[in-house]
């Protein structure tokens, strides 16, 4: 089972993970990281690293943060030497679609195919309500 590690600002990792396992379950091999104020950069990195060794397999771990160029992404790229002996990928942008996405296919895709099936369904699932239903509407 592939490994997933989420990495944020603040809070939002074990909240992100929580509306995930409300209604997917309890998860293994899921593990949180948030970055708070005033916190080290140089910890924040130390701990990246030994979460994924923890979560490392055969199969891989999948890191998630939030977004692109802030800390916790300055963080994981900063360490990538120490982490990219194993088999590691890294999205950002993490929403609730992707998450849910990494956690229920993980053990369907090889690492390389669920690093894109994430991106895929994290952006597909953006959409505006009303242009929607319009839409619907426009094709019955």
């Amino acid at each position: 089972m592939k490994g997933i590690l989420l990495v944020t600002h603040g809070k939002f990792a074990d909240e992100i993970l929580k509306s995930a396992e409300l209604i997917v379950g309890k998860q293994e091999k899921v593990l949180t990281l948030g970055l708070q104020h005033g916190d080290s950069i140089e910890v924040l990195g130390e701990k990246v690293v030994e979460s994924i060794e923890s979560l490392q397999s055969d199969n891989g771990v999948l890191v998630l943060v939030d977004l692109l160029g802030g800390s916790p992404y300055n963080v994981v790229a900063l360490n990538s030497s120490k982490i990219s002996k194993g088999k590691v990928r890294c999205i950002t942008g993490v929403n609730l679609p992707m998450l849910l996405e990494a956690i229920t296919m993980r053990e369907c895709y090889e690492l390389d195919e669920l690093t894109e099936h994430c991106m895929e369904v994290g952006t597909t699932g953006i959409k505006e309500l009303f242009k929607e239903i319009e839409a619907l509407k426009q094709a019955n």
